[in-house]
């Protein structure tokens, strides 16, 4: 319910106006409306603003179990690996077969853990773009609403 203000001009007649929005209704109705369009456009915005960011934090949160159970698989493996190797080298007879064994076991540990760290790599960086693509929609799609209400 709107107010009323009486007010008193200079000739004496007492002018009663409403106060608030009511009183504003219908004299800047293009206004007014453009106001709450607005509005309506800068809430859907957010709204669509937080659903990507939990779209992405959902990606980059399965990128990391992805990437945490290959590690945790790679970990197992080297682990298991090392200790058959160790097994092998105390039942080997000569220093030279002890040598050419650890050799090869450490040449073949090295070369695993730069296959490792590649796939990681490719991981990491599927993860990241998985994550930052809706982010990167909404940027977009901001910079064209303001390049939108520029336009007028």
């Amino acid at each position: 319910m709107a107010t009323k203000s009486k007010t008193t001009s200079d000739s004496g007649n007492v002018d009663e106006t409403p106060n608030g929005f009511a009183g504003l209704n219908g004299v800047h109705a293009p206004s007014l409306e453009a106001l709450q369009n607005g509005i309506e456009r800068a809430v859907e915005m957010n709204k669509e603003n937080v659903e990507a960011f939990v779209e992405s934090m959902s990606a980059a949160t399965r990128g990391l179990e992805v990437i945490s159970g290959e590690s945790l698989t790679f970990v197992k493996q080297v682990f298991n690996e090392s200790m058959k190797a160790g097994k092998a080298l105390m039942a080997v007879k000569s220093p030279q077969e002890f040598m050419t064994m650890h050799s090869d076991y450490s040449r073949s540990v090295f070369d695993q853990i730069v296959n490792q760290a590649t796939k990681v790599n490719d991981l990491g960086m599927t993860t990241l773009k998985s994550a930052y693509a809706p982010i990167n929609e909404r940027a977009t799609s901001l910079a064209k609403a303001v390049q939108k209400s520029r336009a007028f």
